[in-house]
Formats: structure tokens, C-alpha cells, sequence
């Protein structure tokens, strides 16, 4: 059944846990897009990374709709509200918040404030902080369709389409697995927008068979070692990935195995915290990415800087601090310049250190 609007103004706390029972929503799966996009003339389509710190907010443009996923934390809800003026957005035909944390919603408050919003697409799961209670007062009162997002919904943005790949059923007790993913196809390139799902929504997702494959990713909770597996991030096969994490949070995001994982597969990597916001640009067949300190990723590979180091009585190889360097005579290390060489030569990471993430 199609979207309702809320109503009224809702009650703390108890009217929460039944939310989704009393206003949530959902549309009938729908089969995917084939790979390739919409058909017709292609339109172009913009999507922007806002560095908006330890937090997440994408702007998404086409020649028919302006969509927003998620707005930082409270604090950021201005300066993501002068963004999208910027931009020349009057209103926005889609708001989906991704899952219910201060760093995805918190900026919604002053976005839905200040800017007309037709639809808000959420997971619907309870999260009982004042934050979250003003995010659906807020909702309601301004009589915005409140849309229950669900893995199988697919909208045509004019030019682009959206896929919700997740979640099925998700639960208030895990909230960055409950994270909307969605994945934006225009013609030949595609983009997986992933919230802050973790390894065990990333294993879903693979398990359900899903097509994830995509152009460009946006990493998985900020560049977390919680998530961003081998095997995922091998299963979308990106060219690029977009990291949006604040400059020295105190998370470390993101993590050193993760930069490992992306650039031992050779994707480019594109960090908001080194190049402020970022804009990639598509017209269905090509893309483009600018950062706002800079238009190139090289300067944000990831390389580590030690040797790396075997036995000759072994086929592992070990970062230099690995506690089974100690057991090797020192007559029997065997160093290695880098993966490759270490690879070359038939040696395959310890499981201990995991040297590659």
C-alpha cells in the first residue's frame, strides 16, 4: 500500500515502538533495472558527497529530482541547507534517511525546517532519543508522505534510477545494519550507497545474490573495520570509493586494514576528510569526480609504510610487528618490498597480523 502521511504530533517514547506499525508504509517489490540504466535519453546526473565532518549527507540531482540521504550530525543541518541552495534547490522530492544516529538525521531537523520535502524514506526502527522524536514531530507536522524503506523498492528519478538492496527486516537493536542501501544506475555507471552497514548486512546482501556490482562505492560506515570485507568490496568491483569521515575523528576511521582492502584491489580512493566535499558527475556513459581541495585521489592511496616479512621455512608474510616474527631465526627472514613481491614470490598473508586487511 502506498505511502501515508502522518498525522498529528506524536507521543514520546510509547507511540514510537508502534510507528512503523501505524504509519510506515510499503510499496511492492518491483524487479530491478537491468545493468545499463534507464532507457531512453540519458539525462546526467550529480551526485554530491557533503563533507559535512563524522557524518554522512549525499545530494543526489537529475533533470526531474533532487534527493537527499542523510544530513550529518544537528550541527551541520545549516551549513547542508546553504549547500543545497547553492545548488539551486527550491525543495526536495526525496529525503531518505539512512538509519536513525545523530551523524545521518541530526541535520535533517533544520533541512526539513527550512526546505519543502515531498517524501522521507526511513527504515522505520525506534530509536528513543530526543533527536529522533524531533526528527518525526518534525514529519509529522509538516505533513511529509513518511515512506517505510525496504529492500525490492525501485524509483525512477528521471534519468536515473534508485534501488533500495536492503534492509529486509530490520531491527531497532542494530541500528547501522538497519542502514538503507541503495544503489544509483545512470546508463553504464552506478553508484552503491551503503550507510552504515556492518559485516554481517554486508554478508546478507551477498548471500541474497543481489546485483551489487557498481562504478563507484561509498564505503560502509565511514571507512570502519567493522565493515568494508574483502569479500564485499571484491563483490562491487568499484573503480572508485568515496570515504566520508571528519579530519582526526576519534573513531580513526578510516581504519588502516580498510585503506589496505581498497587499494590491494586497486580502487581509487577518495576521502571527504582530505578533500572536503565531493561531486561526481555522469552523463550515463562516463564520470567524472571533483573534490573540493582537489580533483585527483593519488595523494589518498594507501600504502603501508614498513617491509614486509617471511621465513624461509614459511609461506606467510607478516607485518614486522606480528608476534610470530620473534619465532623466526634471523638468518631464516626473508623481506619484502611490497605485496607483490611477497605474492610473487608465493607467500600468502599471515592470518594473525593480516597484512592486507
Amino acid at each position: 500500500m502506498s505511502g501515508r502521511k502522518l498525522k498529528g504530533f506524536l507521543v514520546p517514547f510509547l507511540l514510537l515502538f508502534f510507528l512503523f506499525f501505524i504509519f510506515g508504509c510499503q510499496l511492492p517489490p518491483q524487479a530491478p533495472p537491468e545493468d545499463g540504466g534507464v532507457e531512453g535519453v540519458l539525462q546526467g546526473l550529480e551526485v554530491h558527497f557533503l563533507d559535512v565532518g563524522q557524518g554522512d549527507s549525499i545530494f543526489i540531482q537529475t533533470a526531474e529530482q533532487n534527493i537527499l540521504i542523510d544530513a550529518g550530525e544537528k550541527s551541520q543541518g545549516e551549513m547542508v541547507v546553504d549547500y543545497l541552495r547553492g545548488q539551486g534547490v527550491e525543495k526536495l522530492d526525496l529525503v531518505i534517511a539512512t538509519h536513525p544516529h545523530s551523524d545521518h538525521i541530526g541535520g535533517l531537523i533544520q533541512v526539513l525546517t527550512d526546505i519543502p520535502v515531498k517524501e522521507v524514506l526511513d527504515p522505520a526502527v525506534v530509536h528513543t532519543t530526543k533527536l529522533f522524536e524531533d526528527y518525526l514531530t518534525l514529519i509529522a507536522a509538516k505533513d511529509i508522505k513518511f515512506t517505510e524503506g525496504r529492500a525490492g523498492m525501485v524509483r525512477d528519478l528521471g534519468g536515473a534510477v534508485l534501488e533500495i538492496l536492503h534492509p529486509l527486516a530490520p531491527t531497532s537493536s542494530a541500528l547501522n545494519d538497519a542502514s538503507l542501501v541503495t544503489r544509483i544506475t545512470c546508463g553504464h555507471i552506478s553508484l552503491l550507497l551503503t550507510g552504515d552497514i556492518e559485516k554481517k548486512s554486508e554478508r546478507e546482501i551477498l548471500d541474497r545474490g543481489v546485483p551489487i556490482k557498481s562504478t563507484l562505492l561509498k564505503a560502509c560506515h565511514h571507512g570502519s573495520s567493522t565493515s568494508n570485507s574483502p569479500q564485499f568490496v571484491q563483490a562491487v568491483a568499484p573503480e572508485a570509493v568515496i570515504i566520508m569521515c571528519g579530519e582526526g575523528n576519534d573513531y580513526g576511521h578510516p581504519h588502516e586494514e580498510v585503506l589496505e582492502t581498497y587499494s590491494r584491489l586497486g580502487v581509487a580512493i577518495y576521502r571527504t576528510d582530505l578533500l572536503g566535499s565531493i561531486v561526481v558527475s555522469s552523463d550515463g556513459e562516463t564520470y567524472t569526480i571533483a573534490g573540493e581541495k582537489g580533483a585527483g585521489p593519488a595523494e589518498n592511496y594507501y600504502e603501508p609504510d614498513f617491509e614486509l616479512l617471511g621465513s624461509v621455512n614459511s609461506n606467510r608474510y607478516h607485518r614486522p610487528d606480528c608476534r610470530h616474527i620473534a619465532d623466526i631465526k634471523a638468518e631464516n627472514i626473508i623481506i619484502f618490498q611490497s605485496r607483490k613481491d611477497a605474492e610473487a614470490r608465493g607467500y600468502i598473508p599471515c592470518k594473525t597480523c593480516k597484512p592486507v586487511g
